[in-house]
């Protein structure tokens, strides 16, 4: 999110970034308001017909007097563009890595800012699949953030980045299914004989559009909440119900939001897993693939509803803190939901990771990364760190300066950032700035401490009691930082309280004033503060060797992924505590998977479920993994014995990977 959650976070791509020199902020948004779209599509699912046409115009900015760049996604055949407005001709294109293609008008001479310009345009997409695109006999889903299925006007910054406009307009979608866009208004039209939608967008937006057998389930609340589910099993009531309630709690932390409704659209699983698209946040509505929808997860809704104010209302401006701005700051307002709603497993979710979402956003997801040299400072988190650190140490530091600053502080600062920076986007220095505003002094030791450099605190503790005296002794090891820590103070009488010191140096005595005689001590016992400490050092070191062999995965170095994982299985050990030899086994089948050298996988995969420690989050989807290379070889016995296993690990496991819907379809 299979652990089909974390397939969501590590391949989920992070939106657009917008950069803009501060002195064009105010001429961004008047041309972000001006960008206006009348689109027709008739997309037929039977036919595999994906055909667009209409026109769309805007006012010129200063980087449109002389030219404009328009992108479209590729479509089965060139398509036809019209400029209008202004006399010009098509200079040329650039075709892109991500599927796109630029089409570039050079204007025959110099247009005033503020002139209108309009493009005529007509094409066949079809079903040539792109990120976050994809047409087949059932389905279709045509996401703006991912491609630009429709023509998009782009905004260019100084330094040669570039971002789709946010755009206004109407959209006619014609369809024997159901059409569903995020955050529009649509009514029912008939357009000739053939029933179409057609989609209002008062609210600049990026478009996104979605296609199938939609049942919608909606709820009444501050704005109306729409569930379009796919599947039976789902309970889209209660879907809605929950997510206006996360909504509403989030709006008191961040500010409103002007969306006239609220979707949650479901994503079938299998086009989720064949196109990797584990879920996306639009402006007015989440994707989410339907093992997601099974059942309500906190800690998932919020950071993706989260996302709401990060990325889709307030978007980055450059590329400094970018991930701390959208990832980070959505991953905090997801723990802030979990601190609310289910308060007891906030802890977890600090710590090792929320019951049911992914286990690697967490205290101990950062650590394991971090030892496996996968670290970079929170400000420039590049790649596939963008979500990893981001989501992991990112959002802990977040709310430690939350904590720094006071919670009601730190969410008057977001809900000016909210309205400030909504048009312009907010640039990470902007972003500071305001922090250092409300906290009334400058907080630069902090940022340096916690943005501007690799890794975490580590310190070694000690006390000892002298009558009514508590010397603790707080030696910092590696770097120096100034921490606030929390010290829980266990009693012989039972009786408990709770201290919070400061520590700025390498050694540290501190005297605490105690009336009775003292049993134990825990040092930061709800983990505010991420750190090495004696429970999750060891775990992260040891499973560190397994995000050794997955980095080398993404890089495609099958080889040396292979070499690496089965020296770490025959080096000698006592003991297998954390399930490393079941991980790295695992590995190696997806390693052989991939080659389609499936013999070789099923042994891999089966030599992991014969392993002593077996990993709770992990085992539902290896016995899955086996049911499937099973039924390719036509294996009946074996293919239904892996089902078997594999739905009692998903039940025992909460059901999160929904083992039994995919045994159904298997069967």
């Amino acid at each position: 999110m299979f652990n089909f959650l974390l397939f969501i976070r590590s391949l989920y791509r992070i939106f657009f970034i917008v950069v803009f020199l501060d002195c064009l902020n105010n001429i961004e948004a008047y041309a972000q308001k001006q960008v206006t779209y009348h689109l027709f599509a008739d997309v037929s699912t039977l036919r595999m017909q994906f055909s667009v046409h209409g026109d769309l115009d805007f006012i010129t900015d200063q980087n449109t007097t002389d030219s404009v760049e328009i992108r479209l996604n590729k479509a089965v055949q060139t398509p036809v563009l019209i400029l209008k407005g202004t006399q010009g001709d098509l200079a040329g294109h650039i075709i892109h890595s991500s599927d796109d293609v630029s089409y570039i008008f050079k204007f025959n001479k110099h247009v005033p800012i503020g002139a209108r310009i309009q493009i005529e345009y007509r094409y066949e997409r079809g079903s040539i699949p792109a990120f976050q695109y994809y047409l087949d006999s059932t389905f279709c889903m045509a996401s703006g953030y991912g491609s630009a299925w429709y023509p998009q006007v782009l905004t260019h910054s100084a330094d040669g980045s570039s971002n789709a406009a946010r755009a206004s307009g109407k959209i006619t979608v014609v369809t024997e299914q159901v059409a569903v866009m995020a955050s529009a208004t649509v009514e029912t039209v008939m357009e000739g004989s053939k029933k179409g939608y057609q989609f209002s967008y008062t609210e600049p937006d990026i478009f996104s559009l979605y296609i199938g057998n939609y049942q919608k389930h909606e709820q009444k609340s501050k704005i109306s909440f729409y569930t379009y589910t796919l599947s039976e099993g789902i309970d889209g009531d209660d879907l809605s119900k929950k997510s206006a309630e996360v909504l509403n709690f989030l709006s008191a932390q961040f500010g409103a939001l002007k969306i006239s409704n609220f979707s949650i659209i479901e994503l079938p699983q299998a086009i989720a897993e064949r196109t990797n698209i584990g879920g996306a946040s639009l402006l007015g509505g989440v994707l989410m693939p339907t093992d997601a929808l099974r059942k309500f997860n906190y800690a998932l809704f919020g950071h993706e509803i989260g996302h709401q104010w990060w990325g889709n209302k307030v978007r980055p401006h450059g590329e400094m803190g970018s991930a701390l701005l959208s990832e980070g700051l959505a991953q905090y307002g997801s723990l802030k939901v979990v601190e609310h709603f289910d308060k007891l497993r906030a802890i977890n979710y600090r710590k090792t990771g929320y019951p049911g979402y992914i286990i690697d956003q967490s205290g101990i997801g950062y650590l394991k990364n971090a030892a496996a040299d996968k670290d970079q400072p929170l400000v420039a988190l590049t790649g596939i760190n963008t979500h990893m650190l981001a989501d992991s140490k990112g959002f802990l530091v977040l709310a430690l300066l939350s904590e720094t600053i006071g919670e009601e502080k730190f969410s008057r600062a977001l809900q000016v950032i909210g309205e400030k920076y909504q048009q312009s986007g907010v640039a990470w220095q902007d972003f500071l700035n305001e922090m250092n505003k409300v906290n009334g002094r400058n907080l630069n030791w902090f940022y340096q401490q916690w943005f501007n450099q690799t890794g975490v605190p580590a310190w070694q503790e000690s006390w000892e009691q002298k009558g009514n005296h508590l010397l603790l002794s707080i030696t910092q090891q590696n770097k120096i930082y100034k921490l606030p820590l929390t010290i829980l103070i266990n009693y012989a009488n039972g009786q408990r309280s709770l201290h919070t010191v400061i520590i700025s140096s390498e050694k540290n005595v501190i005297n605490l004033t105690v009336k009775h005689k003292v049993k134990s001590i825990v040092f930061d016992p709800l983990y505010k503060v991420i750190h090495w400490d004696n429970e999750l050092t060891p775990v992260a070191m040891e499973l560190s060797k397994a995000e050794k062999v997955l980095k080398l995965i993404y890089e495609q170095k099958n080889e040396e992924a292979e070499q690496l994982a089965l020296s770490f299985i025959n080096s000698p050990k006592t003991s297998d505590r954390f399930g490393l030899e079941f991980t790295l086994y695992s590995y190696l089948g997806r390693i052989r998977t991939n080659q389609n050298r499936n013999e070789e996988a099923l042994a891999y995969y089966q030599k992991a479920i014969q392993c002593v420690s077996r990993p709770t989050d992990q085992l539902a989807k290896v016995y899955y993994k086996i049911a499937l290379l099973a039924a390719k070889k036509k294996d009946e016995p074996l293919k239904l014995w892996a089902l078997k296993y594999a739905v009692i690990a998903d039940e025992l496991n909460d059901n999160i990977d929904g083992i039994a819907a995919k045994a159904k379809l298997i069967l």
